[in-house]
């Protein structure tokens, strides 16, 4: 009597092709449009000098909190290793916002609670960006450049606290951006990421890349508060901190696309070692055996 063998249909693999589409912009990209009104909502309503009030408050938070919203609706939420990259750049998300809540009120003595959130913000991005490879020598570059920035506003810091603040939170974005930058190893890493060819290399560069609008968006801050007159240091200052923050953001993407590709190699070699044991090939569906 002949039998028919079904062949394995590897159907868990062509679930995970299928979801490999998570990592595509087409996919995630429609996610980011709330971002982007939002963002674009405060930076025409909100006028260049405005009376500091809880509107203004909340419009400035709503990108933020749709990158919040982003993040979790991608990568989800939990306390496992496979979450710690996005739970990590969720946790920076959420302090950032609390540091634009607070600066909001700057004048009114809350400055150096908004540059606390942040610094607390960039240490949590620090420990998602880990800490291989080291590459010692783009943090002692970074912090000469630091201490000449910091250097350059030094007349402008009144008192002792300010000084000691401003200092501190130099270093810690500055440790910041030599963790982001540390990803993108050679000139290659950064063409991979530029023609999008590595899902990861591309996912580095976004992160670098907001790593530097941060500190630029920082400078232009601090220049214009301690130093002198910034020409339209709002626009500045809010449209390359929103990108920062954007970028940034968009790093979790590449958790998902680690995840499975090593669970399409995983379901690869099984559909293989049970095609070797069966008989059956991909390209016929059942084979008879006599």
């Amino acid at each position: 009597m002949p039998k028919t063998m079904p062949c394995s249909s590897s159907s868990d693999e062509e679930n995970s092709s299928v979801e490999c589409k998570d990592t595509k912009f087409r996919y995630f990209g429609p996610r980011l449009v709330p971002f982007l009104k939002t963002a674009c909502v405060y930076l025409v309503l909100v006028p260049e000098i405005n009376p500091p009030n809880i509107v203004v408050a909340i419009l400035k938070c709503l990108p933020m909190l749709s990158l919040c919203v982003f993040v979790l609706w991608f990568d989800g939420f939990g306390f496992t290793s496979k979450h710690q990259y996005s739970r990590r750049i969720l946790a920076g998300l959420l302090l950032s916002m609390l540091g634009d809540f607070c600066l909001v009120w700057a004048d009114e003595g809350y400055f150096i609670h908004g540059v606390a959130f942040f610094a607390v913000a960039h240490v949590m991005y620090i420990f998602a960006f880990g800490f291989r490879p080291l590459r010692l020598q783009i943090y002692v570059g970074l912090c000469g450049f630091g201490f000449l920035f910091y250097w350059y506003i030094y007349a402008g810091l009144t008192d002792t606290l300010l000084k000691c603040s401003v200092l501190f939170y130099i270093m810690v974005i500055v440790g910041m951006n030599w963790r982001a930058l540390a990803k993108i190893r050679n000139l290659s890493d950064l063409k991979a990421g530029v023609t999008s060819s590595s899902h990861k290399k591309w996912t580095h560069l976004v992160a670098g890349i907001g790593s530097v609008l941060f500190f630029i968006s920082d400078s232009c801050l601090a220049i214009n508060r301690f130093h002198s007159p910034v020409t339209h240091q709002r626009w500045i200052v809010m449209t390359t901190y929103y990108l920062a923050q954007l970028g940034i953001a968009l790093s979790v993407v590449k958790n998902r696309n680690i995840e499975l590709t090593r669970k399409k190699k995983q379901l690869k070699k099984r559909a293989s070692k049970t095609s070797i044991d069966d008989g059956c090939y991909q390209d016929c569906p059942d084979m008879k055996i006599d």
